[in-house]
């Protein structure tokens, strides 16, 4: 573990080691990040000479604390942030973000559903996962429910070892995303910079080139609760949350991808301008499982960067704005965070639910797989996250400014086409602050 002092010596980066994981195979044929026996066995199939002992890697992490005692901990597996911890008008300090305890969570997809991590190459989701670039149709990974395409696919940004150093005042991770990664056309090097302020201020920069003609469209999926990561429900309908927006891209409620209608929200539950606790409209939003939608940001007069959203939470003072040069804005209360997790959870128990041999033979007896089982399958779906926190349904929001979803496939959409020679850019910035008297 290694400290380092900024020029400005008011923010302190420790450098350490989060975890391990197996390199990726020759020839990115089979890409396994937990387990070595899958390594020496299935990969022998597809390469001669395989190694004894499969080269570890490190995840490096990187924890940036400025003298306001704001601590935030990023990690190079997903460019993923593990944890953002400061205090509230109590001088209370707790940990705001959901997130996993070991580098073993982070890289199952059945446990972790895009939680902290970077959303690449193209965040949110791609109808069907079609796309057409220049008259060639591309067709890229479903997996959103085997239909759609959504974050960059099974082995997005947020799946993928990020190379990573310090500079100065800030933590850079970089990554080269082959071309034809997850259906993608061209190669996309991909820069993001993470940097803390003495003004409490989380500055994240997102910088993209590319070799061929692609969709880049590239954000950041932390999920808050302003009381505390384990806080739960209950908290999480305390915040009021507002956002920048007056319209918004409309989208039938059995189906997230937007029509291609763009409408305005006054008058509707959408109508986030003036601040709303969220438990006078979250079970409104139907099919009442909360939000999970697109906004379109109304821009500044000046461009560049605009205020897009604003979380508090009354009862300790935390507040929380976006600040992006993005056009739109997905904003998600977590009613899917639970369901996801129940789909997978359920699947395992139904393979593995008849007893095995051993058992039938000792008659009453029950092994302990089989009593986890029994328990996960009684218990409410839950998703068990840092310090043993139990995660569940709405339980946390997101607010992460991006492109519109299925951009590429309505002309009137903002582009997200990225040429070759040109550069993208997106500057999101979180801004942490404290409110001690309730005004709003």
């Amino acid at each position: 573990m290694v400290t380092y002092d900024c020029g400005c010596k008011d923010v302190v980066i420790t450098e350490g080691i989060f975890g391990e994981i197996y390199a990726d195979s020759p020839g990115d044929k089979i890409r396994r990040y937990d387990s070595k026996e899958y390594y020496e066995t299935e990969l022998s199939s597809y390469i001669d000479d395989v190694p004894k002992e499969p080269r570890l890697i490190p995840v490096k992490s990187y924890t940036m604390i400025n003298k306001n005692r704001i601590e935030i901990t990023v990690i190079s597996w997903g460019a993923t942030i593990v944890s953002l911890k400061y205090p509230d008008k109590f001088g209370r300090i707790a940990d705001v973000v959901l997130g996993f305890d070991d580098l073993k969570s982070y890289t199952n997809p059945k446990i972790n559903p895009f939680i902290g991590c970077v959303l690449g190459r193209c965040a949110n989701r791609i109808r069907n996962g079609c796309i057409v670039i220049k008259g060639k149709t591309y067709q890229l990974t479903r997996n959103d429910l085997g239909k759609h395409h959504l974050h960059g696919g099974t082995k997005g940004f947020g799946r993928r070892l990020w190379d990573s150093h310090i500079d100065g005042c800030s933590v850079v991770m970089t990554y080269l995303s082959e071309d034809g990664e997850e259906g993608y056309p061209g190669a996309v090097l991909s820069t993001v910079r993470f940097k803390l302020t003495p003004d409490d201020r989380l500055e994240i920069g997102i910088r993209a080139t590319t070799t061929e003609s692609t969709i880049v469209n590239i954000s950041h999926g932390s999920l808050f609760n302003l009381a505390g990561h384990d806080a739960g429900e209950k908290e999480l309908m305390k915040h009021k949350i507002s956002l920048n927006c007056d319209r918004w891209t409309f989208a039938d409620y059995t189906d997230p991808i937007p029509t291609g209608g763009i409408r305005g929200v006054g008058g509707t539950v959408m109508d986030l301008r003036i601040p709303k606790f969220l438990e006078s409209c979250i079970e409104k939003v139907p099919p009442g499982e909360g939000y999970d939608h697109n906004f379109c940001v109304t821009p500044n007069w000046h461009g560049g960067s605009t205020h897009v959203g604003r979380a508090v939470h009354p009862e300790n003072g935390r507040v929380l704005e976006i600040y992006s040069d993005q056009p739109g804005v997905q904003f998600y209360t977590g009613g899917r965070l639970s369901t996801d997790i129940a789909s997978e959870t359920g699947s395992n128990i139904e393979q593995n639910d008849s007893p095995n041999r051993e058992e039938e033979h000792e008659g009453e007896t029950l092994t302990t797989d089989r009593m986890e089982q029994d328990a996960i399958s009684e218990s409410p779906a839950l998703l068990l996250g840092k310090h043993g926190a139990r995660y569940v349904k709405h339980c946390a929001f997101s607010i992460q400014p991006q492109n519109y979803p299925n951009a590429v496939n309505f002309s009137h959409f903002p582009c997200s086409i990225l040429q070759p020679g040109e550069m993208y850019c997106h500057d999101l910035i979180y801004k942490f602050g404290i409110q001690l008297a309730n005004y709003m």
